[in-house]
């Protein structure tokens, strides 16, 4: 018994000892975390929270409503840099060693629950190298979880510049130290996945970006219900244009990336994928004709491609049951001509930059959509990002073109309309960045046109609409009415400007008879230059 006893006692004493030792290393762990963080000299934020629960049977602490702020917070006059407030903290798997050995913080996950954070503007940028350093000295970490977060970015009149809610966010395998602090991306790590809803980006004085949902992780991007959305009015944005200049308005139901891959090989940056799927985009693009032309030379697509500092590859690009309008509009008295492309499918192969590469596969596009919501239309375009005189191929084949679709945009922007039936229209454009030639053929019925007042829509010119349906050959006799031409490229337009002189040339040539046509195509070339 009295052996027993002895024992007893023992493991009494013995188990005392270890919750006393506990509990003192509890408390001595308490306030060694916080001195930690608080005396590294680096380490521009104060942490301060409510309670801390330490368990160092599972080894892992929680701190409880958690507080940062900038270290001068009190004595700047404005706010500056981070201030949070977060539910919880949780460490899993700490290890007391490097903590009684080198006063680093060194566990194998992070949970950041609920955290509202608002990013104040500061006269210093922010440097990853010098904001991660002082978290490599003092924590270091194997994951990080951030559940259910909230974020604003602010500028210095306090308007969201950029905001999200509900993020959540895992980084796994996480490695900081000298040799990553001199990378282009400071933080290594082996995946990550993110998710935020109500996503809101302010792009410049122009536009706002929003989103419903933005998932990522390192090998796919999802976004839900994008929106590029005008921060003017139409008249607004057009008396604040020193020249003209469009206006675009976007909207797409989903935009996925199913494989992404991106990086940095040294200091170039590679975004890689072998499709991305854009689904009901609803485009429009609005020029208005009040302020002056912008006489700056534009570039063409392959010069655009070609021009890029990083290395971009898209195998494939899909466009699916979308619709995109142009909208132009010579003055506000007037209504905007309007052309749509609705049912518009569009596949785009190899879209490359030259950025590491010898040689580069054609770029097509192929597209098929219904022009003016009734006509179909399929287009195919192709071209070569390496060459450097820009030349390009564009094919069409319009059908059942009915007078009374195109009329919208004839009468605003040429004061005419037209009756009767566009069988068919083909065309061939062969050009570069000078000049294109090619064919166009046209086969119609029955066509007559009726001019109207350019200062006054609603009146019309009716023996000039006489004279004009004199000139013009009434059909094509039921056969495809076919012309070889010439046009020189506008370089301050854009490529559908182009296209379109290619099509009114095409048009001139076919339905006016030959000296008309000739006197017709001259006075054009002249208003032009």
């Amino acid at each position: 018994m009295k052996t027993l006893k002895k024992i007893a006692i023992g493991i009494l004493a013995l188990l005392l000892l270890v919750i006393v030792g506990s509990y003192g290393v509890s408390y001595w762990i308490s306030q060694k975390l916080p001195s930690i963080i608080r005396n590294e000299k680096d380490f521009p934020y104060n942490v301060s929270y409510e309670d801390l629960d330490v368990d160092l049977l599972s080894g892992s602490f929680t701190m409880k409503n958690a507080y940062i702020a900038p270290k001068d917070s009190l004595e700047a006059k404005l706010q500056e840099g981070a201030y949070g407030k977060i539910k919880s903290i949780s460490v899993e798997r700490f290890n007391l060693w490097a903590l009684l050995k080198d006063n680093r913080i060194k566990v194998k996950k992070v949970i950041i629950d609920t955290p509202d954070v608002t990013l104040y503007p500061r006269k210093k940028k922010y440097n990853p190298n010098e904001d991660l350093k002082p978290f490599k000295n003092a924590i270091t970490t194997g994951s990080v979880e951030i559940r259910h977060g909230n974020f604003r970015m602010l500028d210095t009149l306090k308007g969201y510049t950029l905001k999200a809610s509900d993020i959540n966010f895992e980084l796994f395998n996480i490695k900081i130290d000298s040799v990553t602090l001199d990378e282009n991306i400071p933080v290594r790590y082996r995946d990550y996945k993110f998710s935020c809803d109500s996503l809101f980006y302010r792009v410049d004085g122009f536009y706002n970006i929003t989103a419903d949902k933005f998932t990522s992780s390192d090998s796919a991007i999802a976004i839900t219900n994008f929106k590029l959305v005008p921060k003017q009015d139409r008249v607004q944005f057009t008396k604040m244009m020193p020249k003209e200049k469009d206006q675009f308005a976007i909207v797409a139901e989903k935009i996925n990336v199913p494989n992404a891959d991106w990086g940095f090989i040294n200091d170039t940056l590679y975004v890689h994928s072998p499709e991305m799927v854009l689904e009901k985009v609803n485009a429009n693009i609005y020029r208005n004709k009040l302020p002056k032309d912008d006489p700056t030379r534009k570039k063409l697509y392959s010069e655009m491609l070609r021009g890029l500092k990083f290395d971009l590859r898209v195998d494939k690009l899909l466009l699916k049951n979308s619709v995109i309008t142009y909208e132009e509009q010579i003055d506000f008295k007037r209504p905007p001509a309007k052309v749509s492309f609705s049912k518009f499918y569009a596949t785009v192969s190899n879209i490359y930059s030259p950025v590491r590469k010898e040689k580069l596969p054609v770029t097509t596009i192929d597209v098929q959509c219904l022009f003016m919501k009734s006509t179909p239309l399929k287009v195919k375009w192709s071209f070569n990002t390496l060459d450097t005189s820009d030349s390009f191929t564009i094919t069409g084949h319009l059908q059942n073109i009915r007078s009374e679709e195109v009329n919208p945009v004839s009468k605003p922007l040429m004061s005419v309309t037209t009756s009767g039936d566009l069988n068919e229209i083909n065309f061939t454009f062969n050009g570069n960045r000078e000049r294109a030639t090619g064919d166009f053929s046209i086969n119609y019925d029955d066509l007559k046109v009726e001019i109207y007042d350019t200062d006054d829509l609603k009146k019309k010119k009716k023996l000039v609409s006489a004279i004009g349906n004199l000139l013009i050959k009434n059909d094509s006799k039921g056969q495809l009415k076919k012309v070889h031409i010439g046009v020189d490229r506008s370089k301050d337009k854009s490529v559908f400007n182009f296209l379109w002189k290619f099509v009114q040339e095409g048009l001139t040539q076919t339905v006016l008879p030959k000296p008309v046509a000739k006197i017709a195509s001259k006075k054009m070339e002249k208003k032009k230059k």
